[in-house]
C-alpha cells in the first residue's frame, strides 16, 4: 500500500504546484519584466529635472517642496504608454517604481542639499554673524559652483545608506504604513493593472483550498480580521488538532493598510458601495491627496480626458507664467483696495493683494481645505492683526514688508516659535511611540515563545502536529525579497562608512576657513544618522517627515558644541536635514517597491544615481536663479533661509526683537498643546491598529481639523498673496468633493464620475506648468529681456523685470 500511495502523493503535489504557478502567471503577468533599466533611469532623470526646477522655484519663493511621487509615476507611465508601439519590452510596474525613485531623488535635492535654505542663509549673514579674522574677511558666505558641488556631494548619500538597514525593521517586521509610499504603489498597481503583492517564502498548505503561496514566492492578498484575541484562539486551536494537523482556522495573511495618521481629514465623497468594489482602491497620498481609482481610469475615453485636462492645465499655467513676466501687474491684484472702493491702500502698505497664480491654486487643491485653512489662519493673525499692532506701536521701524526691520521680520519670530514647538512635541511623540511599540513587540515575542514551549510539551504527550505554529509565526512579519534583490551587507556598511568619510572630507575642503572643525562635522553626521531614524519612523507612522524640526534640533545641539559659530550651526542643521530627507525619500520608495514586489537593490541604485545627477543639476539651477535674481529679493524672498538664520542667531546668544518674547511663548505653548492632542490621538490610533493586526480604524476624524502648527507658521511667514491663492485651491477642493459626492451617480455628470483624481491631475498640471515655464522666464531675465509694461505696479507689491 505504501508503494502505491507515495507516487500518488508526489504526483498530486506536482499537479498542485503546476496549477499554482499557472494561477500566479495569470494574476501577476508583470513579474518577469525587468526592474532596473537605463530607459527608466533616463526618463526618471528628465522628469526629475522638471521637478527640480519646480521645487527650486517654489522653494525660493515660499519654501514649498514636494516629492511628487504620484505625479512622477503618472508622467512616466503616460510617456511609455504613448511610445508602447516602439518598445520591445513592455514598461512594467517595477520599472515604473525605479523611474519614480530616480525622479524623486533628482527633484528633491533643492531641499536635501539646502539650496532653498542653508545656502541662501549663508549669503544673508552679516559681520555680526560671521566676524572677520586675520585670514578671513567674514560677513556673508557666497559659495562658488565648485563649493556647492562639494557640499551637495557631502550630504547626498549617507542618508541613502542609513535607510537600507532600517528597511527590514520598519517595513518587513513592524509593517509601518508609509501612506504616501502605499498610495504610490496603489497608483502604479492600477496603472499597470497589477495587484499589490508581498513576496513570501514557501509555506505548507493547510488544506487543499488554501493555496496562498507558491514556490515563486508571491503571496496573494487576503483580507483578515485578526486580533490579538484571535491569535490566542488560534494557538488553542493548534493544541486540539488531530494527528494530521487539520483545522478550520482562517489563515493569517496580509493585513489591510491603516488610515494614514498624519494626513489632514479629507471630505469623504467615497461611498461604502464604491470601496467594496473589487476593482477600486482608495488612495491617500502626500499633502492630503485622497481619492479612489479603478481600472475605468485606463479606459481610452477616461484616459484621454484626464491627459487632456493635464495638458490644458499645464498650458494655462504656462501662459499665466509668461504673461506675469511681461505684465507684472497681473500677479498683484489689489482686490481689497477694489472692495473698499479704493479708499484704503492695504495692498501697498500692508501687503494684502492677490496673486491669481494657477500653480498656488493647484497647491491648495493638493493640500486640501484643512491645511489651507490653517495657513489662512496664520496669515490673518500675522498680517492682519500682529503686523498693524507692531507697526502702530513702533516696535518696528522699517516698512511692513521688510524681513529685517519691518513687521514681516517681527512676525517671522512668532512663526519660528510655533514651528519649534510643533517639531519638539512631534519628535517626542515619535520617541514615545517607538518605545511603546518596541515594548509591546517584546512582550508578544515572549508570549509566543512561552506558547511554543507549551505546545511542544503537549506534542510530546499527545503526538499532535505543531507545524501550524511555524506557519502562524511566519505571518508575524512580511517575507522579504529574494536574496539576490537585496542590498548586500558589505555594500551598505562600506557605503555608510565611505559616505560619512566623504562628508567629512568634502565639508572640510569647502568650509575649512569657515570655523567648521572636523570633529563638529563628524558629530553632525552621527547626530544626523540618529535623527534620520526618528524621521523615518515618523514618516512611516504619520506620513510626515519632520526634516525641518530635525534640522532645528541639530541647531540647538550645536549651539553648545561650537558656541558663537553660526556657520557651523547652519551646516550642522543642513547635514541632519539632508540625512533625514534622503532616508525618508528612499524609505517611501522601498515601501512602494515592497508592495509591488520590486527589487530593493534596483531602487537603492536608482536613488544613488538620481542623487548624484541632481548634485550637478541643482547646482546649475541655483546658480541660474542667483545670477538672474536677487536672493532674497522682491520675487524670491527665500523665507526658509531667514528661518534658518534667525534660529542660528537665537541659539548663539543674539537678542530677540523688541517685545517678541511673550508672543513667541504664548503661540508656542498654544500650538504645543494642539500638537500634543494630535500626537496622542494619532499614537493611540496607531497602537490600536497594531494590536488589531491592521484594523482600518484610525484616529478620530475631527483630529484632522485641528490647526496645523507648521501650516499656521507658513501662512504667517509667507506674504498673504500666496496664502490667499492656496486657500482658493482649498475651497475648490472642498467644493469638488461635495460635487462628486452629490452627482457621482448622476447619468449626465461625466466629470463628477471621474472623482477627485481628475482634480488632482488638473492641480498637478497647474503646479508643473508654472514650475517648468519659470525656466523660460529665467532665460528671458538672463538675456536682459524686460517687462513690456509696468503700468499698475507700485512699490513693495510688484516689481518689473
Amino acid at each position: 500500500m505504501a508503494t502505491v500511495d507515495e507516487p500518488t502523493v508526489a504526483q498530486e503535489a506536482l499537479e498542485s504546484r503546476q496549477v499554482q504557478h499557472k494561477e500566479i502567471g495569470e494574476d501577476y503577468p508583470h513579474q518577469d519584466l525587468p526592474h532596473f533599466t537605463w530607459r527608466a533611469i533616463i526618463v526618471g532623470i528628465l522628469i526629475g529635472v522638471l521637478l527640480c526646477f519646480t521645487n527650486m522655484y517654489f522653494g525660493l519663493q515660499t519654501g514649498w517642496i514636494s516629492m511628487m511621487s504620484l505625479q512622477s509615476s503618472l508622467l512616466g507611465f503616460a510617456l511609455f504608454k504613448a511610445a508602447k508601439h516602439y518598445l520591445k519590452v513592455p514598461f512594467g510596474p517595477a520599472e515604473n517604481i525605479v523611474l519614480q525613485s530616480v525622479a524623486v531623488a533628482t527633484g528633491t535635492m533643492p531641499l536635501a542639499a539646502g539650496f532653498v535654505g542653508i545656502i541662501p542663509a549663508l549669503q544673508m549673514m552679516t559681520l555680526d554673524d560671521n566676524p572677520a579674522t586675520d585670514t578671513y574677511a567674514g560677513g556673508p558666505v557666497f559659495l562658488s559652483s565648485g563649493q556647492m558641488i562639494l557640499w551637495s556631494l557631502a550630504v547626498a548619500f549617507f542618508g541613502v545608506f542609513i535607510a537600507v538597514p532600517l528597511r527590514r525593521q520598519v517595513i518587513i517586521k513592524e509593517k509601518l504604513p508609509f501612506p504616501s509610499g502605499t498610495a504610490t504603489a496603489q497608483m502604479i498597481g492600477v496603472l499597470h493593472n497589477t495587484p499589490l503583492v508581498v513576496r513570501g517564502a514557501v509555506r505548507r498548505a493547510r488544506d487543499s483550498n488554501d493555496a496562498a503561496t507558491t514556490d515563486g514566492g508571491v503571496r496573494r492578498r487576503r483580507p483578515t480580521s485578526g486580533k490579538e484575541g484571535d491569535e490566542e484562539e488560534a494557538f488553542d486551536d493548534i493544541k486540539h488538532r488531530d494527528g494530521e494537523g487539520r483545522t478550520g482556522l482562517t489563515p493569517l495573511d496580509e493585513v489591510p493598510s491603516q488610515q494614514p495618521l498624519g494626513q489632514v481629514a479629507p471630505v469623504d465623497y467615497i461611498s461604502k458601495e464604491e470601496l467594496e468594489r473589487e476593482d477600486v482602491v482608495e488612495i491617500k497620498g502626500e499633502n492630503g491627496e485622497h481619492f479612489t481609482l479603478s481600472q475605468n481610469f485606463l479606459q481610452e475615453d477616461n484616459w484621454r480626458l484626464n491627459m487632456t485636462a493635464l495638458a490644458l492645465a499645464f498650458g494655462a499655467s504656462a501662459v499665466y507664467t509668461i504673461l506675469q513676466y511681461f505684465f507684472p501687474v497681473v500677479s498683484t491684484i489689489p482686490i481689497f483696495d477694489w472692495l473698499s472702493g479704493m479708499t484704503v491702500t492695504v495692498a501697498g502698505t500692508w501687503q494684502w493683494y492677490l496673486t491669481p497664480s494657477l500653480s498656488y491654486v493647484g497647491q491648495g487643491i493638493i493640500m486640501g481645505f484643512p491645511t489651507t485653512a490653517s495657513m489662512l489662519l496664520g496669515c490673518v493673525v500675522g498680517w492682519a492683526i500682529l503686523s498693524p499692532i507692531v507697526t502702530h506701536k513702533g516696535w518696528v521701524t522699517g516698512p511692513v514688508g521688510s524681513s529685517t526691520s519691518g513687521a514681516r521680520g517681527w512676525i517671522l519670530w512668532i512663526s519660528l516659535g510655533v514651528m519649534i514647538a510643533e517639531a519638539v512635541v512631534s519628535l517626542l511623540g515619535v520617541i514615545v511611540l517607538s518605545l511603546i511599540a518596541h515594548y509591546r513587540r517584546r512582550i508578544r515575542e515572549q508570549r509566543r515563545a512561552e506558547r511554543k514551549a507549551t505546545l511542544e510539551a503537549a506534542a510530546t504527550q499527545t503526538g499532535a502536529n505543531v507545524d501550524a505554529f511555524s506557519e502562524l509565526e511566519e505571518d508575524l512579519e512580511d517575507e522579504d525579497a529574494p536574496i539576490d534583490q537585496l542590498v548586500p551587507l558589505k555594500i551598505w556598511v562600506c557605503g555608510l562608512i565611505l559616505s560619512a568619510a566623504l562628508c567629512l572630507l568634502l565639508i572640510w575642503g569647502a568650509f575649512r576657513n569657515q570655523r567648521m572643525p572636523a570633529y563638529a562635522t563628524l558629530l553632525a553626521v552621527v547626530l544626523g544618522c540618529i535623527l534620520s531614524v526618528l524621521g523615518v519612523r515618523a514618516l512611516g507612522s504619520t506620513d510626515l517627515n519632520p526634516v525641518s524640526g530635525i534640522g532645528k534640533v541639530s541647531q540647538f545641539v550645536f549651539a553648545g558644541v561650537v558656541p558663537g559659530g553660526i556657520v557651523a550651526n547652519l551646516l550642522a542643521g543642513g547635514i541632519a536635514e539632508a540625512g533625514a530627507q534622503q532616508a525618508g525619500d528612499l524609505m517611501q520608495d522601498l515601501k512602494t517597491g515592497h508592495l509591488l514586489g520590486a527589487s530593493p537593490k534596483a531602487q537603492f541604485y536608482a536613488q544613488l544615481i538620481g542623487s548624484f545627477a541632481s548634485v550637478f543639476i541643482s547646482t546649475g539651477v541655483f546658480k541660474l536663479y542667483s545670477s538672474a535674481y536677487e536672493l532674497p529679493g522682491p520675487q524670491f524672498a527665500v523665507p526658509t533661509a531667514k528661518v534658518w538664520l534667525d534660529l542660528a542667531r537665537l541659539v548663539n546668544g543674539h537678542a530677540l526683537p523688541h517685545n517678541t518674547g511673550p508672543f513667541i511663548w504664548g503661540f508656542a505653548a498654544f500650538f504645543a498643546i494642539l500638537t500634543l492632542i494630535t500626537v496622542v490621538y494619532s499614537d493611540v490610533a496607531f497602537l490600536r491598529s497594531r494590536s488589531r493586526n491592521g484594523s482600518v480604524r484610525g484616529r478620530p476624524r475631527w483630529v484632522g481639523w485641528i490647526p496645523s502648527g507648521i501650516a499656521f507658521a507658513i501662512g504667517m511667514y509667507n506674504l498673504p498673496n500666496f496664502t490667499l491663492a492656496r486657500f482658493v485651491g482649498g475651497v475648490v477642493s472642498l467644493w469638488w468633493d461635495w460635487h462628486c459626492k452629490k452627482y457621482a451617480n448622476h447619468p449626465t455628470a461625466r466629470f463628477a464620475k471621474l472623482g477627485r483624481v481628475f482634480l488632482i491631475i488638473i492641480a498637478s498640471g497647474f503646479v508643473l506648468g508654472e514650475g517648468c515655464f519659470s525656466i523660460l522666464n529665467l532665460i528671458l531675465k538672463t538675456a536682459n529681456i524686460h517687462s513690456k509694461s509696468c503700468v499698475g505696479c507700485y512699490a513693495s507689491a510688484c516689481s518689473c523685470n
